[in-house]
């Protein structure tokens, strides 16, 4: 059986790396590296947590050093349930890392046409009419006309966020 840790913000490394030292299975998981990132470079070292700010311990039958968990550098608190640490079943972290062994699979965008009326969903420009002008160079930005202050002009956005006019 599984527990999980709630850490304090940025301190899921530090509260594995005490956890493993006290000679328990921890299980912190993570994405893979996207596809398109050059080995080494500050993309390639940043942690992309499945979960940021918990962890998955499992601990030895009878164990009874949970204030040595529960005080660690980093941990918030064991989640727990009617005051007992709450417990995971060892096949809900099997499929999760099965899962993510796996490739992620591919997301899909909507392909739009040059000139074709677009809507932007999120971000700053959230619910502004565009036009769509071209795909970029990465396979996830494009280049849209947008109308502001009298002019139309282009912008670089995240194609995620666009969707067909009308």
């Amino acid at each position: 059986m599984w527990n999980v840790v709630y850490t304090n913000a940025n301190h899921d490394a530090q509260v594995a790396k005490f956890l493993t030292l006290l000679d328990l299975e921890v299980f912190a998981p993570r994405f893979a590296p996207k596809a398109r990132t050059r080995p080494g470079s500050v993309r390639d070292r940043r942690q992309r947590w499945v979960f940021p700010g918990y962890l998955f311990i499992r601990v030895p039958p009878r164990f009874d050093r949970w204030d040595l968990v529960q005080w660690a550098p980093g941990v918030r608190r064991i989640l727990s349930t009617d005051g007992s640490a709450s417990t995971l079943a060892d096949d809900v972290i099997e499929r999760l890392r099965l899962r993510l062994a796996g490739p992620m699979p591919a997301r899909r965008r909507p392909r739009f046409r040059p000139g074709q009326p677009v809507v932007i969903e999120r971000g700053p420009l959230a619910m502004v009419d565009a036009i769509f002008e071209k795909d970029l160079n990465t396979s996830e930005r494009v280049q849209v006309l947008v109308r502001l202050l009298g002019r139309s002009m282009p912008v670089a956005i995240d194609a995620a966020i666009l969707r067909p006019a009308g």
